[in-house]
């Protein structure tokens, strides 16, 4: 609750912090003691007027704050601008809530990271007044060294990560030995190289964390599934290691005569009695004789574990590693072999608990688990069953990845069809286009080989490889980049090369740069006709939806490749595209949404489409708004004018009206108008055609400003902002009521809908005119 500060002197350092609050009004903190043994640090993601971040620093009672716009730097390429602000008091590390409106730093502040930090210079008080002070943080989520320089005068300063020799290590906690959530590696399109990165060869059994405590050995699998009793020649083994409780990160695998891993060949020595052939391959330790040892770097935390498993060979052993220069060496060896790929890890990073940080992966061949959804009916010689029904979970539902009908064996088909017997079903997960396919609860995983995937998100030339049951079918997300390359300037799109393809675009998503042009290279031949030759408007996010993001309407230099640029008569400075490559371009710039105009050359006073955006309050249901688009749809349709309709890739619906070039701007502006206060009037108190943000509590407004010279709307089958990277997606009038509000998402298959395929330009008559515009 708010509350009044108390009346006792407060520190001179925080004079600024108290000036600008009114405690009787927000919950933010008054006070705080110092930490008692560490210096604290903290980033704040803060939703004021504009986003940013907070970083803080404990420093001498108080905590010093600068609001970082593009967020915190988490390579030695990323320079942010950090802006110092006032102290905050020590106890502001913990807020974490909403600054109501009217006060300063209205917005919501969540905690983003947390830790301590440590200065690199003795002097570190005299370097930070000079305006140079170097730091390491260890967090949750940043770790290393870091610097902050003062640019020519206050407020400003530059923040960038650093590489540093011989870091100080963080103080390292007590604690008892139990499961923890495996760090997880992302999938890139290029191969790490630098002194930095340490590499691995990428195995292919199954991930398994071992918790030795009190002499006694538990195997949990990624989940944290105990299957201490599939492995007990393992646990055994690890039970007679030298030392005392620890926590190790590996794989149980099995060797062929080649030297390679091969999970079937595991899968076929788990169902033998001894299952001699499997080994531990530890490449982690995270936890030694009682003390936490993941907020240390990989490379002290492999000293550790060189103590406890010094070989590289044996049934317990320590994985292999390679320096970070030999990268893309190692890769090219790896596809030579028909190995999976490497993993590539920060070398001075911590082990971060179930995220993907750090850790990269560079696959050799298109490789991934798919959600078994049903199966189809045996053909001519193959027993049990044709082929499989696949699937992934993408922005909350199943999405259809085709079939596979190879590299079973006739056992193994018998095995699998005994258990899909009985998940049978007969809710149907997704449409299909083959009938007489028997449909499963969508609970099994299985592994699958396969050369590529087709423009609608579909496997070509799948192979089985075997089940997945350290998995859960929820956790089955499509890994759009399939192979890695050593050359990240071999990374084009339409002939187009990509800079920085693994750069994060949507950070919730790990949806990287590369894989937002692939999408736009994907729907550009459906979205053309919206976009050729019209102008355009741009959202670009250069560094992620994360950070500062711009809406831009013109270039004035440096022109993309497959851009056009025209100053119009009064003036204005506009661009266009005439193809795809113009508009992967423009993903290459760092695009993230797409609006073009409602009218295109050469005629750009004659509309020759309406948009009415349905945009509903929060509390509004969705029921409602689905029925608000019907009734629009109906309306129109009485006077003779039909009516696509797309999700608006956001809580909305946009309908639209498309158009023959006969009216100009100034008649149809005002019959767009018309229509919205025509439909209001049906029911004032569930529309409203004001833009007024505070009279629209509870209600939809129907946006008609989207009409008009040099108004845009998200195009048809455009990318959002915003997290889970959604889609507005055009869909048929009948199919409509089947679209739930979270929508459509980048990671979908997409394509004509019939209505869209059949749409004409209509006029609208004088008759109707009149109707409207008294």
């Amino acid at each position: 609750m708010p509350r009044k500060p108390p009346p006792k002197k407060r520190s001179a350092a925080l004079e600024k912090y108290h000036a600008k609050r009114d405690f009787t009004k927000t919950s933010e903190p008054v006070t705080g003691k110092a930490s008692d043994d560490k210096r604290l640090f903290v980033v704040q993601e803060h939703h004021a007027r504009s986003h940013h971040f907070d970083f803080r620093l404990e420093m001498d009672g108080t905590l010093a704050s600068w609001a970082v716009p593009k967020g915190i730097p988490e390579d030695t390429e990323a320079k942010r601008l950090a802006v110092h602000v006032e102290d905050h008091p020590i106890d502001y590390a913990d807020f974490e809530g909403e600054i109501p409106k009217g006060n300063y730093g209205a917005g919501h502040v969540a905690i983003w990271d947390k830790g301590s930090w440590e200065p690199l210079d003795r002097n570190w008080r005299k370097a930070y007044e000079k305006g140079k002070f170097e730091f390491t943080l260890n967090g949750d989520r940043l770790s290393g060294a870091y610097v902050l320089v003062r640019m020519k005068e206050e407020p400003n300063w530059l923040m960038r990560k650093i590489e540093k020799d011989h870091l100080p290590l963080p103080d390292l906690e007590k604690e008892t030995p139990a499961f923890v959530s495996p760090q997880l590696a992302k999938v890139v399109p290029s191969v790490p190289s630098g002194k930095e990165w340490l590499h691995e060869i990428k195995l292919d059994g199954y991930r398994l964390i071992a918790v030795r405590k009190k002499g006694t050995v538990h195997l949990f699998t990624r989940t944290g599934l105990d299957w201490t009793d599939r492995f007990p020649r393992v646990a055994e083994n690890l039970v007679k290691l030298k030392g005392g409780d620890f926590i190790l990160d590996g794989e149980a695998v099995v060797y062929d005569n080649k030297g390679r891993t091969s999970f079937g060949a595991l899968q076929e020595a788990l169902k033998t009695p001894n299952k001699n052939d499997i080994v531990f391959v530890a490449f982690d330790i995270l936890h030694s004789d009682g003390t936490n040892l993941r907020p240390l770097p990989l490379v002290e935390r492999l000293k550790h574990l060189a103590k406890r498993i010094p070989s590289e060979t044996g049934d317990i052993r320590v994985s292999k590693t390679w320096p970070g220069a030999d990268g893309p060496s190692l890769f090219k060896e790896a596809v030579k072999l028909g190995l999976e790929g490497i993993i590539s890890k920060k070398a001075n990073g911590r082990y971060y608990e179930g995220l993907r940080r750090d850790w990269m992966k560079s696959k050799s061949r298109p490789r991934q688990e798919f959600v078994i959804c049903g199966f189809s009916p045996p053909k001519n010689s193959c027993p049990a069953f044709g082929a499989l029904v696949l699937g992934s979970f993408d922005g909350g539902k199943l999405i259809p990845r085709g079939k596979v009908g190879t590299g079973f064996s006739d056992e193994k088909r018998h095995e699998l069809l005994k258990r899909m017997k009985k998940l049978g079903t007969k809710e149907q997960p997704f449409p299909f286009p083959e009938k007489h396919i028997t449909w499963i609860e969508p609970t099994l995983v299985a592994e699958i080989e396969f050369a590529e995937l087709t423009s609608d998100g579909s496997i070509r030339q799948g192979s089985f490889i075997s089940l997945r049951e350290d998995k859960a079918a929820g956790d089955v997300h499509l890994d759009a980049i399939q192979k890695a390359t050593t050359d990240a300037d071999d990374l084009t799109v339409m002939n187009i090369t990509i800079s920085h393809p693994e750069r994060v675009v949507f950070p919730d998503d790990g949806i990287t740069k590369l894989e937002v042009a692939r999408f736009y290279e994907r729907v550009g031949e459906l979205m053309l006709p919206y976009v050729r030759n019209r102008p355009l408007a741009i959202i670009r996010a250069p560094d992620g939806i994360g950070g500062q993001v711009f809406f831009q309407k013109s270039f004035k230099a440096h022109v993309p490749d497959h851009v056009h640029t025209k100053t119009l008569d009064d003036g204005t400075e506009i661009f266009f595209v005439k193809d795809v490559k113009g508009i992967i371009s423009l993903a290459q710039f760092g695009m993230v949404e797409i609006h073009p105009w409602g009218a295109a050359f050469p005629n750009l006073d004659k509309p020759d489409q309406l948009i009415w955006d349905l945009d509903p309050d929060s509390a509004v249901p969705w029921k409602e708004i689905l029925g608000a688009a019907f009734l629009l749809r109906d309306f129109l349709a009485k006077r003779g004018l039909e009516t696509v309709v797309k999700t608006s890739g956001g809580k909305g619906l946009h309908v639209i009206l498309p158009l023959k070039r006969v009216h100009e701007w100034e008649v149809m502006k005002p019959f767009s108008k018309a229509v919205a206060s025509a439909i209001a009037e049906y029911n004032p108190k569930r529309f409203i055609v004001t833009a007024s943000k505070q009279k629209r509590t509870g209600k939809i407004y129907i946006d008609w400003l989207r009409n008009g010279k040099g108004a845009t709307c998200v195009v048809p089958w455009g990318l959002r902002g915003r997290a889970t990277a959604p889609v507005s997606t055009p869909v048929n009038w009948a199919d409509l009521a089947e679209v739930v509000q979270t929508g459509f998402h980048i990671n979908e298959p997409f394509s004509l809908p019939e209505d869209w395929k059949n749409t004409k330009p209509q006029s609208v008559t004088k008759t109707c005119l009149k109707e409207f515009l008294k």
